[in-house]
């Protein structure tokens, strides 16, 4: 069974969830690794760099927890996606109920993980100048994996269809 074969035999709810979860990790990877998280005047400040300098070592504790926070969030949507696309297209893992179980698991850690480092990078800038687009894409990627997540978990079930010759 190829590719095509095992994506038309997939119930629509996971052809759902595989769209929606490859939206969220692009705008994963672009809230994290973009500087506009924070925009003034003069400045852009972003997860790993202000202006042009850069934030790794950066004794600031909130700072270390954003980054934590999101390090933990981009990981685990990765993850999820890549357990999606076992469920849906490797032999032993395709339909496998397990595999949905721990990706929906996945997505709702990277949804957690974002929420909290969103929160936190929220309230260090509350009423300052302006949040930029980075920022706004991370709490869409949490959006996003959030959504997916219940869908996994409330329809993505029923890949029985699927053989795995």
């Amino acid at each position: 069974m190829g590719i095509k074969d095992s994506f038309m035999a997939a119930n629509l709810a996971t052809k759902l969830v595989f769209f929606i979860i490859l939206l969220a990790n692009v705008v994963n990877w672009i809230a994290f690794c973009t500087t506009s998280w924070h925009v003034s005047f003069f400045n852009y400040t972003g997860l790993w760099r202000y202006n042009t300098s850069p934030l790794d070592g950066t004794p600031d504790d909130e700072y270390i927890a954003i980054q934590a926070f999101s390090i933990f969030g981009f990981i685990s949507l990765n993850v999820g996606f890549g357990l999606i696309v076992l469920y849906m297209f490797w032999g032993s893992c395709k339909g496998n109920s397990e595999t949905n179980l721990a990706a929906a698991i996945t997505l709702f850690v990277s949804a957690g993980s974002w929420l909290i480092a969103v929160a936190i990078f929220g309230a260090k800038f509350e009423g300052t100048e302006r949040f930029g687009y980075s920022f706004a894409l991370a709490v869409c990627a949490l959006i996003l994996a959030l959504i997916g997540g219940i869908i996994l978990i409330i329809g993505g079930r029923g890949n029985s269809s699927v053989s795995s010759k």
